[in-house]
């Protein structure tokens, strides 16, 4: 299946670790922005160019994974996400991001994020787990 990972430039280690696991499990990723890194100041043109191939990205992708915390444009990611009905897995470092409180956001507890409650280097196989749950469960 295709995949999308958002989360901040600063976790492109995190991004890469997840990226490859899930990788290995058969999934493709739809665009890799740790590839090119940062492009906020190269140029307007580059900029426009790069939101458009995340957006493009993600209306492709059949999953999305979010690593929270992200950056300035995760949780536009995220709403991206919802508006094209694609199931979002979530890993938060801080669990508590992902309860009650000021701390949180009520995207968080839409019907399509489904929490990633391990570490993150459990996450691809819990992913890949939820998917053949998801998918299966669907086709019946």
């Amino acid at each position: 299946m295709k995949y999308y990972i958002a989360t901040s430039i600063k976790r492109a280690k995190e991004h890469n670790q997840i990226r490859d696991a899930l990788n290995n499990l058969g999934h493709k990723i739809t665009y890799d922005w740790t590839l090119h890194g940062s492009v906020k100041n190269i140029s307007l043109e580059r900029l426009k160019e790069v939101g458009e191939d995340m957006i493009d990205a993600i209306k492709e992708a059949d999953f999305i994974v979010v690593l929270l915390p992200g950056g300035k444009g995760t949780h536009t990611e995220l709403g991206a996400s919802i508006a094209y009905n694609k199931p979002v897995f979530v890993h938060a470092l801080d669990a508590n991001l992902m309860k009650l409180g000021d701390q949180t956001c009520a995207f968080y507890f839409h019907r399509l994020i489904k929490p990633v409650n391990c570490s993150l280097e459990k996450g691809a196989e819990f992913i890949n787990h939820e998917l053949e749950t998801l998918f299966f469960s669907s086709k019946l």
